[in-house]
Order: C-alpha cells, then structure tokens, then sequence
C-alpha cells in the first residue's frame, strides 16, 4: 500500500484530498494475469464514506472522471470516495493478450472487492469495505459494469456503462441478470456515429431490462463515435444526485428500492445514419426526443428510452439528446 498525499482542484486551492494505491494478485483460479493497481481517494476528508465512485480506467477521456472538478465537488458533497481501477490484462482474453476478461466472477470482481478490504485497513475508512458502489465504465468495462450489476447487486448503488460492448462472449448481448439485480439504476449511453459498440446492442440491452421493470435511462449522443464521455457530465451528475438521494447509500444498512411509478420517462425518435458498429448493424440517431409524466400513453413513431427521477433530470436529458452534435475533442 501506498500513501499519497495530492491536490485536487474540485476543492479549493488550499485544500487537499488523501490518496491511496494498492494492488491485488489474481488468486490460482482467476484469469488476470498479473497484479492490478487501484487508486483511491477521500474528497470528503475523514466523513464516513457513504459510496465509492468507481471509474473503471479505459483512456483519457474516462479518466478524466476521476479528477474532474465538479466530480470532486459532487464526491465531497456527497460523502463519496474516488476509485480507479487500472486495466488488468488476461490470460486468454477475448480479443488478445492485452485485453481483459470483462466477467466479474472470473477474479476481476473480487479483486475489486479486496481492493477495497485493503483500502478500509490501511485509510481509517474500515466502512469501505461494506460501502456501496456507483460505476462508471467505458466500452470493455461498460459491458464489465454490466455484468457487474448481476455479480453484486447488493453492493451497487448505480451503474453507467458508457458506449458497452466487448468481444464475445462478454459483450452486453450476453449480459444474463437476476431478478435482485433489476433494482439497480443504470445510465446506459451509446454514441450515434460509434463504429465498435454502435447503439442497437447497448439499446437491445437497456430494453430487455427495463421491459422487466429496471429503473434504467437510455442517452444517445447524437453524431458521437466510440470516444467523449465526459460530455455527458452533466447530465451524469444530476441523474446520481438524484438516485443518491433515492437510494440513500449507508455502508450498514441496505439500499433503498426506488418507485419508478413516478416520475418521468423519456422518449426517442431514432433515425439511422450510414455509419455500421464492428457487428454490421447501422447505428442511429436521435432525430427528436420528448418527456412525459409516467402512466401516460407513449407517443406515437418513437421508442422508450426510460424512466428519468425528477422534472429537472428529464429536462436535462431533453437538451442533451436534442443536441444535433457532441464535441468529440476529448478521445480515449
């Protein structure tokens, strides 16, 4: 374990948020191949961490969440720590040997969570180690924050998997999840012009649950290709102050399951454009999108892209869907 001291500028110039590194070696019976390195740290000093905000490295622009000066602020407000995991390449991985295998339950689960073990000895923060999860993942490890929604669905607060889709048979298609797992909230996101993970399978998969009644939202960003998550702050941090004050994340006691009877809920009018995803199917657009009070009839050439927790969050969504085009200038 290493300790580190540094500053962040979500808080102020004076002040400064512990930093911790660890590292976990893969157990006989786990794929990863050697030891994976996570960083931890506390904007919120020594407050009982309420949740651990878990943004899973996979490029710059990813990453960018875990040093954000909003996100920082958001974190200290809300008693959160930081994580960031760093990639962990597997044994005989789909998609070769730098790759990382995207099922939890292969060794990349507990690895997190003992991860976490470690932090709680070693920080002071021993409620770390029963602490809830928000996660954040982008493409590989969105699919892996799919999954990982059906591997702890006691622990997770929230997920985000942003632009998913892996090789088969870990992409978001193959994403099987238990009934206790439908409580969680996701924020499922696909870029319009994405040539590798597209918006027909993160879609497929954002319907096939909330079919069965998950609290989950659907964004598209409109002319976006496999890149610029960071667009979608936010919009991201308004949906999680939301679901936060919902679920109310206690490290001692279990989350709350959200009424998504009220409410809002969003809809789209896709369009398809001439760009095609590493399967072959076209991706699409947003040509228009509305929002509406739940318990009314959907409007008519549209599909549903989910349930949105207050007036001002489904406003937000609005905008940002309307949006003809997204700044791609930060890629992965």
């Amino acid at each position: 374990m290493r300790w580190i001291l540094i500053g962040l500028l979500g808080l102020t110039t004076l002040a400064q948020a512990q930093s911790l590194e660890t590292i976990v070696t893969p157990l006989s019976n786990e794929t990863f191949a050697g030891s994976c390195r996570y960083d931890l740290a506390f904007p919120a000093g020594r407050h009982v961490v309420r949740a651990v905000w878990v943004t899973f490295d996979r490029g710059r622009d990813i990453m960018k969440f875990y040093s954000d000066p909003d996100v920082v602020d958001f974190a200290r407000r809300h008693h959160l720590a930081l994580m960031m995991p760093h990639q962990c390449p597997a044994k005989n991985a789909p998609g070769g040997p730098k790759e990382m295998d995207m099922d939890p339950s292969h060794g990349v689960g507990r690895a997190l969570f003992t991860a976490l073990d470690q932090f709680a000895r070693h920080s002071g923060h021993a409620e770390l180690s029963s602490s809830k999860l928000i996660l954040l993942g982008f493409s590989g490890t969105g699919a892996l924050f799919a999954h990982f929604v059906g591997y702890a669905p006691d622990r997770i607060l929230a997920s985000i998997p942003a632009d998913p889709g892996h090789y088969d048979p870990v992409g978001v298609d193959n994403v099987r999840l238990p009934p206790a797992a439908l409580v969680v909230p996701e924020l499922i996101m696909a870029g319009g012009a994405d040539k590798v993970s597209g918006t027909q399978r993160p879609y497929n998969y954002f319907r096939l649950y909330r079919e069965r009644g998950a609290p989950w939202l659907f964004v598209v960003q409109n002319r976006t290709p496999h890149c610029c998550i960071i667009n979608a702050k936010s919009l991201i941090l308004a949906w999680l102050d939301e679901i936060i004050n919902l679920r109310q994340p206690s490290p001692t006691k279990p989350l709350r399951k959200i009424d998504d009877s009220r409410g809002w809920v969003g809809y789209i009018r896709a369009c398809p454009s001439d760009v095609h995803d590493g399967w072959g199917t076209a991706t699409w657009d947003a040509c228009d999108a509305s929002i509406q009070r739940t318990g009314r009839a959907a409007p008519a050439d549209s599909i549903p892209a989910g349930w949105l927790p207050s007036h001002h969050v489904a406003t937000e969504w609005l905008a940002f869907v309307k949006q003809p085009q997204h700044p791609t200038s930060s890629l992965p």
